[in-house]
């Protein structure tokens, strides 16, 4: 009987083989090698099976749910159920994995130290308006905590974590969308933290996230450009990493000041804020009175996604 392997990543994915073979091939790349990839299709009806099986990789394996879903949560808990290693990573179809990711997460879990240990996420936005000698997408840092460490007013990608796999079991599956304000992701990271887990931040940027929700219609495309413009990229250009975080941190620096002094109401009305969603979250994520706010009953957000990027499902 062959050893279970340290580390089970969870790819969940819906007919969007045409970004999915990045992600794939991120986790293959990873300096890290002890892991299974376990890509779970919301009943996908395009060739995301033909993709991932050229791949011809044996750590990595397709199953298809027979019925959709229409979220991430039933594909990453049936995941979760048939992972097999000592540590759970998810992995977003449409984001990417930085080669030392897990090997940076599974040393600072292998110290014993924590339940769950998350990294920040270099976004990558679309530039199409940007000029020759510039980058061609602007990043930005996002799922960075408060100094006191994990804070529900940040947001952090399901892409970022990688968990013991005891703790999915003490906080129990992932949400599903229309149960909660909030995404599904948030609201079982908020559990977990409720719940006394350990978690903790490593300020190192291990994964590059490009969100579906800033891209208009893009469950709807057959074609990335912004995927395979990345891919390119990093390829072709060794100082990839420097000139991403250089930008990122650039970007940061124009936010912050941004916010101080041309939106000063802003930043001060959403200070008042934050202890008045905490006591009015009583066991609820605090950010559930803002998104019900804009986008009404519980599953708002996600269903304002799905219209936004054409999702059919």
């Amino acid at each position: 009987m062959s050893r279970p392997p340290r580390v089970s990543v969870v790819i969940a994915t819906y007919n969007r083989s045409q970004v999915l073979k990045h992600a794939v091939r991120s986790v293959i790349a990873s300096t890290f090698t002890d892991w299974e990839l376990i890509v779970v299709g919301d009943c996908c009806t395009d060739d995301t099976e033909e993709v991932v099986a050229s791949f011809r990789e044996p750590r990595i394996r397709f199953v298809n749910l027979p019925r959709n879903t229409g979220e991430q949560s039933g594909p990453n808990n049936h995941g979760i159920a048939l992972a097999g290693g000592r540590y759970i990573a998810f992995l977003n179809h449409d984001d990417i994995h930085l080669p030392d990711h897990l090997a940076t997460c599974v040393a600072e879990l292998d110290r014993e130290e924590a339940d769950l240990v998350w990294v920040p996420a270099a976004v990558a936005h679309g530039a199409p308006d940007r000029g020759p000698g510039q980058a061609p997408l602007s990043f930005g840092l996002a799922g960075v905590p408060p100094p006191g460490g994990y804070s529900p007013f940040a947001f952090y990608s399901a892409s970022t974590w990688v968990f013991r796999r005891e703790l999915a079991g003490s906080v129990g599956p992932w949400p599903a969308a229309d149960s909660v304000y909030v995404t599904p992701s948030q609201a079982w990271l908020f559990r977990a933290w409720r719940s006394g887990a350990r978690l903790r931040f490593i300020p190192r940027v291990g994964v590059i996230v490009l969100w579906s929700g800033e891209r208009r219609g893009s469950y709807a495309l057959r074609e990335s450009p912004d995927h395979e413009l990345l891919a390119r990229w990093m390829e072709e250009d060794g100082s990839f990493r420097e000139r991403m975080l250089e930008e990122a941190a650039i970007h940061g620096a124009e936010v912050a000041v941004c916010d101080l002094y041309h939106r000063p109401g802003r930043a001060i009305l959403r200070t008042l804020a934050y202890p008045v969603y905490a006591v009015l979250a009583v066991g609820m994520h605090p950010s559930s009175l803002q998104r019900a706010v804009r986008y009404g009953a519980r599953g708002g957000y996600i269903r304002y996604h799905r219209q936004f990027t054409g999702q059919r499902r």
